[in-house]
């Protein structure tokens, strides 16, 4: 026995250090590692940077971000903060575009990758994207924010209408300045006269060490003229850290050994960039990306400034203790309302993911999969104790659930997020119909009854079963529809395309489907969805990990660790659904 424990332990010893291995390779050189990033290539590939230097080693780290048309050009810039794709950019930029190109310099020359919005942060318009690649690139480091004062030397990068790098040196002229743009008022920015064009809004202000001060933001001043502000990187780092693993570089405090001045021999490709947009000091005119907002006139100064709402706080798997209780209210409600009502559980999921916490379909649906998987999969071994599954009418169906979330997942895919927010409403709308409806005519549709038998007593979601419509149910009249495989379509398949596209569930298509078509009790009704549900959750997982990773739109960990924080009040809300519908 002792042999044996050794030797097993020795073969784990071995595989552990192949994953690590692996991990390494993947993850710390690649995707997180300062090997990759623009600060660290400059100090050990360039020795210290001087300010020439600066201009040719960050225009690879700025993309340009705009349409999906052939000949369409960058709205907007923006700065890649991952290895792996993960771009930031200003979410006005992109609200309204409806298939993100980005434009990326490599040695090739410019290369245009689709992207999709990951997160959004309207609060400090910021949209955090992925390129669809599995591909690495030169990013960002994140700078020590803390030691920025006003005078403190920065450079603002972009990309113009051509594809060309641009840049303008200049100095932090405040901070925690506010913008105010509409109804919304910005808080925590920079101010900095090193943003003087459209083309910069949405990329980067780095330091003289090469790393990401912040995210510019080109708003239009009391004159007219265009005036520079920056979400800076503390701000960014609290809000996006759940999905991207940031490091840190240095002091953004610290100026170079001497400080340089844009002309027109710094490089090459500077002297283009100065033509397009008209030199270093020339205001153009008001372009399609200016913020039209009111701007303070004054630039105060002072000490460095400390912003107590993003900086320290107790963080677990990246998230905030405020982020894992909202996300696990969250779920507590969706749980209550789909134990509660069978029905909108989903919906509610999906909803407040995209609205209260930014998030895109892309981390959605991986996210609800895998919930529904716990959650539908505990359910459905219940329903099957209390012999409430009828294996013989949903062993069919399962097939074709499972080929409708598969169909369901690509459609969402192609369709968007905003279309599918689109559709989220017009779903929820017409099930609030539906239910007023039979609220208004509870016996439509039903001529016959049928006992049913109770659940076993002590099973909670059993119990819940049939106490909520007690010892008899009417047997719907419905639609009758012979054995065969058109039955097992109509039943199956638009479950698992609802599911699919929307990111729900699909119990709420299902339950009304086994009742009405199917003809059965709603009892077995919900206990034959669950089994659906969870099969189809599964298909849904795997297809959306599979797809996500091979294109390289996702990363297991964001999603997985947002199930996990979600799993638990989803669960627990569907026992309290059960136990509030039974006493209502």
């Amino acid at each position: 026995a002792p042999v044996s424990i050794l030797a097993f332990l020795i073969l784990v010893t071995f595989a552990w250090g192949a994953y690590l291995l692996d991990n390494y390779d993947e993850d710390d050189y690649f995707r997180g590692s300062d090997d990759m990033s623009v600060g660290q290539f400059l100090v050990r590939n360039v020795a210290m940077p001087d300010v020439q230097r600066l201009y040719y080693t960050v225009p690879p780290a700025v993309v340009g971000v705009g349409g999906g048309g052939v000949n369409a050009g960058p709205v907007a810039s923006g700065a890649i903060v991952g290895a792996n794709g993960y771009v930031i950019t200003t979410l006005h930029s992109v609200a309204n575009v409806p298939d993100i190109t980005v434009q990326v310099a490599t040695s090739a020359g410019i290369r245009r990758f689709p992207a999709q919005v990951v997160k959004t942060i309207p609060g400090h318009n910021l949209a955090l994207l992925k390129l669809q690649t599995t591909e690495k690139f030169l990013h960002f480091r994140m700078a020590n924010i803390q030691t920025v004062v006003p005078g403190q030397q920065v450079f603002a990068f972009g990309r113009n209408m051509a594809g060309a790098p641009l840049v303008r040196q200049g100095m932090v002229q405040s901070s925690d300045a506010p913008l105010a743009v509409g109804t919304t008022q910005i808080t925590h920015l920079l101010r900095s006269d090193a943003v003087y064009s459209w083309e910069q809004t949405g990329g980067p202000l780095v330091n003289a060490q090469g790393d990401l001060v912040g995210i510019n933001i080109a708003a239009t001043g009391p004159t007219g003229k265009v005036e520079g502000f920056t979400v800076p990187a503390q701000v960014i780092v609290s809000h996006l850290q759940d999905v991207v693993r940031f490091k840190t570089g240095g002091a953004a405090g610290v100026a170079p050994p001497a400080a340089q001045t844009v002309a027109m021999g710094s490089s090459s490709w500077w002297s283009k960039a100065k033509a397009v947009v008209g030199g270093p000091t020339a205001v153009p005119g008001m372009g399609m990306n200016v913020v039209q907002g009111t701007v303070t006139t004054g630039i105060p100064s002072g000490m460095p400034f400390v912003d107590t709402d993003h900086v320290g706080g107790a963080k677990i798997g990246g998230y905030s203790i405020a982020d894992i209780l909202g996300l696990g209210m969250l779920a507590l409600a969706a749980g209550v309302t789909g134990g509660m009502m069978t029905m909108g559980g989903g919906v509610l999921q999906v909803a407040g993911m995209m609205v209260f916490f930014g998030y895109g379909m892309y981390l959605i649906r991986p996210v609800v999969f895998l919930t529904n998987v716990v959650v539908y999969g505990a359910a459905a071994l219940r329903n099957d104790k209390a012999q409430l599954v009828q294996w013989d009418k949903v062993k069919p169906l399962i097939p074709w659930g499972v080929a409708g979330v598969v169909i369901g997942y690509f459609i969402g895919n192609a369709i968007g997020d905003s279309v599918v927010g689109v559709l989220l409403g017009l779903f929820a709308l017409i099930m609030a119909g539906k239910a007023v409806l039979e609220i208004l005519q509870p016996n439509a549709g039903e001529d016959t009854a049928e006992a049913i038998a109770a659940a076993e007593a002590g099973d909670e979601m059993d119990e819940l079963m049939a106490l909520a419509e007690g010892t008899t149910r009417p047997k719907t009249s419905g639609i009758a529809l012979p054995e065969g495989p058109t039955r097992s379509a109509v039943l199956g398949l638009p479950m698992g395309l609802f599911s699919g596209i929307l990111g729900i569930s699909g119990g709420v298509i299902e339950v009304p489907l086994q009742r009405y078509i199917g003809r059965i009790s709603l009892q077995n009704a919900i206990a034959n969805s669950s089994v659906l549900v969870f099969w189809a959750s599964v298909a849904g997982s795997v297809v959306a990990f599979i797809h996500g990773g091979s294109t390289g739109l996702i990363h297991w960990e964001a999603p997985v660790t947002l199930a996990l924080v979600m799993i638990p009040g989803a669960y627990v809300g569907g026992i309290l659904g059960a136990r509030l519908m039974r006493v209502l």
